[in-house]
C-alpha cells in the first residue's frame, strides 16, 4: 500500500511550492504529479498560442465576476484523453510502489470520483490549500508563467463542495512552503487512516 498527499486548491494557491518542498524535507521519496507535467509534454502546436490550438488540448477563456476579470480553462478535442488519464497514472505509479504528492484543481466532482476508484487500495492524505484571493493574484503577476484570472475563477469552486472531508486544510497566505510542507509531514506520520477518501468511498456507494 502506497501513501498519497492529495492537494487540491486554485492555481497560484502555492501547491506546487508545497509539493517541492515536501519532497526537500520528507525522508522518503515522493514522485510529484500534477496537470502541469502533463502540459510540459503536450506539442507547442496544439496548446493556446500555437498553430492547431483549437484542435488541441485546452483553452483560456476571458470573462468577469464581481471579483473582476476570470480566466477559465475548457478542454478541448483532445483534453480529455489527456487530463482524464491522471487518476489511472497516479494509480499505476502507487500500485508500483511509489509515495505520489498529487498536485490538482477539483473543478468536477467525476473527476475527483474517478481518483477514489482509482486509488482505492492505497492511503489518501485529502489536503485542502487556501490562500487569500488577492495573494493568489499577486502571485499570478509576478510569476508571468499564470493565465491572470485563474484563481478568481477557481477559487468559488475548487473547495466548494469538500470541505468537510478534508483530512487537512493549509493556508498558504502567510506562510513558507516549507512550514506548511513541514506541517503535512508531521500530520501524515501522525495520522495513519486519514478519513476524507473513506467517506467518499461511502458517499459514492449510495
Amino acid at each position: 500500500m502506497s501513501h498519497i498527499i492529495f492537494l487540491n486548491g486554485c492555481g497560484s494557491s502555492g501547491k506546487t511550492s508545497i509539493a517541492r518542498s515536501l519532497q526537500h524535507l520528507s525522508k522518503k521519496p515522493w514522485l510529484h504529479l500534477g496537470m502541469d507535467m502533463l502540459i510540459e509534454m503536450m506539442s507547442p502546436a496544439y496548446i493556446p498560442g500555437g498553430l492547431k490550438a483549437k484542435t488541441g488540448y485546452f483553452s483560456f477563456q476571458e470573462s468577469e465576476n464581481d471579483r473582476g476579470p476570470t480566466m477559465v480553462v475548457e478542454n478541448g478535442p483532445l483534453g480529455p484523453q489527456v487530463f482524464g488519464a491522471l487518476p489511472s497514472i497516479a494509480k499505476i505509479l502507487a500500485d508500483f510502489g511509489n509515495d505520489v504528492i498529487l498536485d490538482e484543481v477539483l473543478l468536477d466532482d467525476e473527476v475527483l470520483r474517478s481518483y477514489v476508484t482509482a486509488l482505492g487500495a492505497h492511503t489518501v492524505y485529502f489536503i485542502g490549500i487556501f490562500c487569500d484571493f488577492q495573494q493568489m493574484q499577486e502571485r499570478e503577476i509576478l510569476r508571468r508563467d499564470r493565465a491572470l484570472g485563474l484563481s478568481n475563477d477557481q477559487m468559488d469552486r475548487v473547495h466548494k463542495d469538500y470541505q468537510d472531508y478534508y483530512d487537512l486544510k493549509i493556508n498558504t497566505t502567510q506562510r513558507d512552503p516549507f512550514e506548511c510542507a513541514k506541517e503535512i509531514l508531521v500530520f501524515q506520520e501522525k495520522i495513519s487512516e486519514p478519513q476524507g477518501f473513506k467517506e467518499f468511498e461511502k458517499l459514492y456507494e449510495r
